[in-house]
């Protein structure tokens, strides 16, 4: 019994066709996973929408196809053609409260190359 099952596990093996598994079923959809990468949309958003659709794959496939397909200089780069900024959440107006914009801290002057800057005083010696 057991040289019968050997025997085709070698035949299963020698049959196998390596590359007509590397195609992935997301292929198609490259164009739209790099944009969505780009709108920062998490692997669980994305895997939600394509089951939307009626294509069911898990967070971790996205993830993995994500990873070997696109580099972060690619997906940075859909970010400035399209001016796509990370989403910050909503400010909302208490009432009776009024907001005011504050501007930056002036910045301290840049030191030269080289030097260093003033040091802290600290009082754990």
């Amino acid at each position: 019994m057991s040289d019968e099952l050997d025997r085709r596990l070698i035949a299963d093996a020698e049959g196998y066709d390596a590359a007509a598994h590397t195609r992935s079923l997301l292929a198609p959809y490259r164009t739209a996973l790099l944009l969505q990468r780009a709108k920062f949309m998490s692997y669980e958003q994305i895997s939600a929408t394509f089951a939307r659709h009626g294509i069911n794959v898990s967070p971790t496939a996205i993830g993995v196809f994500c990873r070997r397909n696109f580099s972060k200089t690619e997906i940075e780069r859909v970010r400035r053609e399209r001016a796509i900024r990370p989403a910050s959440p909503p400010q909302q107006d208490l009432p009776g409260i009024t907001t005011t914009t504050h501007s930056p801290p002036p910045s301290a002057p840049q030191a030269a190359a080289g030097q260093r800057g003033p040091k802290i005083a600290r009082d754990d010696f």
